[in-house]
C-alpha cells in the first residue's frame, strides 16, 4: 500500500486484485459517503463537492481501474467487476458504513448495482444525471438513421469506451440484481441539453434521459426527483450546491 501525504486527506494506492487503486479518504464520523466518477473521469471531478460534504462527515473518493492514478486492470471489464473492487477497497482503507452512494453518469450505475448486492450497508442514495440502462437503444427512436451505426456500436463494443467497460453484460448484472430499496433515494437530472454534435438531436436526447430518470423513483419507496433547471450533464460543475444540499439533507435522515 502506497500512502501519499496530503494535509487532510488519507490518500492511498491499495493493492487489490492485483492491481493498485487509488483512493482518497477523510474520516470523520458517521455515515460515509461514498462518490462514484463518470465513465472515464477520475475522482477529482468530486474534489470541490467531497471538500465541503468531509466538513461534517467521512467521505470516500477513488479512481477505478485504468483511470486517473490507479493502475490498469484486464478489460474489458463490467460494472460487477468494479463492485467487487470497490467492496475490498473500502474494507482496505477501513471505511465503515453506514454509506451514502453519490453517483454520476456511469457511476450512477455502479452506485445501483452495489446497492442491490450490499443493502444493508446503505442509508441513502443520490443519483446524479445518472445513466439509465439500455440508455443507446432508447436514443434510436430519436436519432436518424446515418447516426444509428456507431450509436449501436458504443452500446455493443466494449473497446469504443474510455473504461473499456462491456456495456451489454454490465446492464444484465443491473437488471438481475435489481430490488426495491428500503433506504431514501434522491434522483437529480439536468435540465440543460448538452452539445455533443452537430447532427446529434440534443434535446430530444435530454427528453429521453429525463423520462429514464424519473423512473429511477420507482426504485425506493422513499424517493425525490430533482430538475437541476441550470444544468447539463456535469450538475457537479454547475449547480454543485444542489448536490451539496442533497447529500447533506440524506446525512440527516440517517442521523435522524
Amino acid at each position: 500500500m502506497d500512502i501519499l501525504t496530503d494535509n487532510k486527506y488519507k490518500k492511498e494506492r491499495s493493492n487489490i486484485n492485483g492491481y493498485k487503486l487509488f483512493s482518497k479518504y477523510y474520516a470523520n464520523g458517521s455515515p460515509a459517503v461514498l462518490f462514484e466518477a463518470g465513465m472515464g473521469d477520475g475522482c477529482e471531478i468530486w474534489s470541490s463537492i467531497q471538500n465541503k460534504i468531509s466538513l461534517f462527515t467521512t467521505t470516500f473518493s477513488y479512481d477505478r481501474a485504468g483511470i486517473g492514478k490507479s493502475d490498469v486492470s484486464v478489460i474489458p471489464r463490467t460494472c460487477l467487476d468494479i463492485v467487487e473492487d470497490l467492496s475490498k477497497l473500502l474494507a482496505k482503507v477501513s471505511v465503515k458504513p453506514p454509506f451514502i452512494l453519490v453517483g454520476h453518469s456511469f457511476g450512477g450505475l455502479v452506485a445501483r448495482l452495489f446497492a442491490s448486492i450490499y443493502p444493508d450497508l446503505i442509508a441513502g442514495m443520490v443519483l446524479v444525471d445518472a445513466a439509465p440502462e439500455h440508455k443507446e437503444m432508447a436514443f434510436e427512436k430519436v436519432l436518424p438513421n446515418h447516426l444509428r451505426f456507431s450509436n449501436r456500436a458504443y452500446y455493443s463494443n466494449p473497446m469504443l469506451n474510455p473504461e473499456k467497460i462491456d456495456k451489454m453484460k454490465s446492464y444484465k448484472q443491473i437488471e438481475n440484481h435489481k430490488c426495491m430499496f428500503k433506504f431514501p433515494l434522491t434522483v437529480i437530472t439536468r435540465g440543460l441539453p448538452d452539445h455533443y454534435d452537430q447532427d446529434w438531436p440534443n434535446q430530444e436526447i435530454l427528453d429521453v434521459e429525463q423520462k429514464l430518470q424519473f423512473e429511477f423513483r420507482k426504485l425506493a419507496g422513499n424517493s425525490k426527483f430533482i430538475v437541476a433547471q441550470r444544468s447539463r450533464h456535469y450538475i457537479q460543475n454547475d449547480e454543485p450546491e444542489l448536490i451539496v444540499e442533497s447529500i447533506t439533507e440524506m446525512i440527516n435522515k440517517c442521523r435522524d
